[in-house]
């Protein structure tokens, strides 16, 4: 499995959010979607990124190190699409047909 973007969002979102039900609420998903896809990061990668207990979820000492590649990487895909979407609606060209 290859990392993308969507997943790079989702381990951000756990991180801020501190639990996986709260992070599921914020991106608009189930819970059970998202410690799923979680699931899918970690043995893709081969490493648990998030230890989980009943206060919620950290990251782990490699968790913090793939967030902290992460979240510039989320950042900077968030501002491509915004000064795209921005030179678009300067263009003024015909939208887009299909």
């Amino acid at each position: 499995m290859e990392l993308e973007v969507r997943h790079l969002r989702a381990l951000c979102a756990i991180a801020d959010a501190g639990s996986l039900h709260k992070a599921a609420r914020q991106l608009g998903m189930s819970q059970p979607s998202l410690t799923t896809q979680l699931r899918r990061i970690e043995n893709s990668l081969g490493a648990e990124l998030f230890s989980r207990g009943r206060t919620g979820c950290r990251p782990t000492p490699l968790g913090r190190s793939l967030l902290s590649r992460a979240r510039p990487l989320v950042a900077d895909m968030a501002a491509l699409v915004t000064e795209t979407r921005a030179a678009a609606a300067r263009a003024g060209g015909p939208g887009l047909r299909v």
